[in-house]
């Protein structure tokens, strides 16, 4: 499995231009515990997470005098380097750099252009993939393509196999790709 088979996209992202402030509330918003940092050309540039923004917020509020009356933006807070990675990566190399660095999230990267983020709980939710709900999930779709109980599904070890499709069949190609789309499904076999 890919990342492109687990990441969230479209991705929330904040210009490092933004304030702190605006940074918080959008954390707060959108349930994300980090935030990939882009340029004025949607280029990613960093990733702010909690942590950085929990960091910035008690350093200043520990500070008997602020200095600084204006606020900070994100690209005084955000962490840079970021480690980003491609949606063609297999998501085992994806969980054992987040293991190794502590990371909470990584953005997916299509050149410098972020097209979605993957999560520890994405990881999490592949990791509780069932396969009878995986099975019963291409059942799903394939029902609702093609009608209920038009085709038979199985599914062992991340290999989905669909029988009562010929060789011949016109609907090879959907019944593949209808099937390919559900998380934890590796490869199609489609049987007569």
């Amino acid at each position: 499995m890919r990342a492109r088979d687990i990441m969230s996209s479209p991705v929330t992202t904040i210009d490092q231009a933004r304030s702190v402030g605006d940074c918080l509330r959008e954390i707060a918003r959108s349930g994300f515990s980090a935030l990939p940092v882009v340029d004025e050309q949607k280029r990613l540039v960093g990733i702010v997470s909690e942590g950085d923004l929990l960091r910035s917020g008690f350093e200043r509020l520990s500070q008997e005098h602020p200095t600084e009356s204006t606020e900070q933006s994100v690209a005084d807070v955000m962490t840079q380097p970021v480690v980003a990675m491609t949606e063609d990566v297999v998501v085992n190399d994806i969980a054992s750099e987040m293991l190794r660095s502590g990371l909470r999230a990584v953005p997916i990267v299509r050149e410098r252009d972020v097209i979605g983020v993957v999560t520890r709980q994405d990881l999490i939710g592949l990791l509780a993939l069932d396969p009878d709900r995986i099975a019963d999930e291409v059942r799903h779709r394939l029902d609702v393509y093609g009608g209920p109980d038009r085709w038979a599904v199985g599914y062992v070890d991340g290999i989905l196999a669909v029988s009562g499709i010929s060789d011949d069949d016109p609907e090879r190609g959907v019944v593949t790709a209808l099937a390919s789309t559900v998380p934890g499904v590796d490869e199609v076999r489609l049987r007569p």
